[in-house]
């Protein structure tokens, strides 16, 4: 189990979808199919949708919330997120997400970089936002 600090309540499980590098939702995902298009991203081409996107922090524009908001609304957006450090544009979004739509997306964040690197790409994780721990179920998806 990884420790962290919950930013957004819940509990969901999922298959990691894990970068290297900095994430940006603004002109980064399609929101109609939550398809990654950033073509700087180690995710391209991966789809959000349903997975726990795990990312050190955000980077880009304040319409990233727009952005995220929107692929949610579209029910294409992640089960949870996992950050070093997650940034207000992220949160803005799944507070409204929450407000708007009724949609609860967990977000634990202040894990450190060792944990970090436990995180990978399909493996079954559980992201409790109450409690801000990470807990790797294992397990690939095939």
């Amino acid at each position: 189990m990884i420790q962290g600090r919950g930013v957004m309540p819940g509990r969901a499980d999922g298959f990691a979808l894990v970068s290297a590098r900095p994430f940006m939702f603004a002109h980064g995902v399609d929101p109609g199919t939550g398809k990654i298009i950033d073509v700087r991203s180690d995710l391209l081409d991966e789809t959000m949708k349903g997975k726990v996107l795990v990312f050190a922090f955000g980077k880009g524009s304040t319409t990233g919330s727009a952005w995220l908001l929107e692929t949610i609304r579209q029910a294409n957006g992640p089960a949870a997120i996992v950050n070093i450090e997650t940034e207000p544009i992220i949160v803005t979004a799944l507070i409204l997400a929450n407000r708007l739509y009724d949609v609860e997306i967990p977000l634990v964040d202040r894990i450190d970089v060792q944990a970090m690197q436990l995180l990978e790409t399909d493996t079954l994780l559980r992201v409790d936002g109450d409690a801000g721990t990470i807990t790797l179920l294992g397990g690939h998806s095939l």
